[in-house]
């Protein structure tokens, strides 16, 4: 154990490191740069806890990080596959990631935990028919398009058995979007 700290102390010193920085991500990448070199025995994430856990009680590294909220991780995920992936500019990412946030928020999490495998077109009905009534009708189509992207990401990343298609309309038809 000790050659390992003695290891990640010169990885440290040739990044560049300073103690205060030490933290689960930099021990990650400094196992991925001991894998890279081709050591044969690998280190897992727990080698590194007895030194991050000795320099946080010292005072020395700043406390762990909570771990980010299910809904957060996934917008992380669906921020990324929408600039890389779908190639669209970061004004636009910022709009569709928000409709998503909403979405989301309001229909796929029960009691914290988010359950998009349970969403059904009567919700993302439900939605649109709130958003609709707030927003203009030109704003309402940029929102079915938002809408439709995170149900397209959902079922590409295989977080809903199946596609969610487009909304169905309501008994009585669509009410009508306020013009502005």
């Amino acid at each position: 154990m000790l050659a390992d700290l003695g290891r990640a102390g010169r990885w440290m010193s040739r990044e560049g490191l300073v103690t205060a920085q030490l933290d689960e991500g930099a021990m990650a990448a400094f196992r991925a740069a001991w894998q890279a070199a081709g050591h044969r025995r690998a280190l897992g994430p727990r080698a590194m806890m007895p030194l991050l856990s000795y320099l946080r009680e010292a005072g020395v590294t700043p406390a762990a990080k909570p771990p980010p909220a299910p809904l957060e991780g996934l917008l992380g995920e669906y921020r990324i596959w929408l600039a890389r992936d779908r190639g669209l500019a970061p004004a636009t990412v910022l709009r569709y990631e928000n409709t998503a946030r909403r979405f989301l928020h309001q229909r796929a999490m029960a009691g914290g935990v988010l359950k998009a495998a349970g969403l059904t077109g009567a919700d993302v009905n439900a939605f649109l028919l709130r958003e609709c009534g707030r927003i203009s009708a030109g704003s309402a189509k940029g929102r079915v398009a938002e809408l439709r992207a995170v149900l397209r990401f959902l079922y590409v990343q295989g977080l809903t058995p199946l596609r969610l298609g487009t909304a169905v309309p309501p008994v009585g038809g669509w009410p009508r979007c306020r013009r502005r």
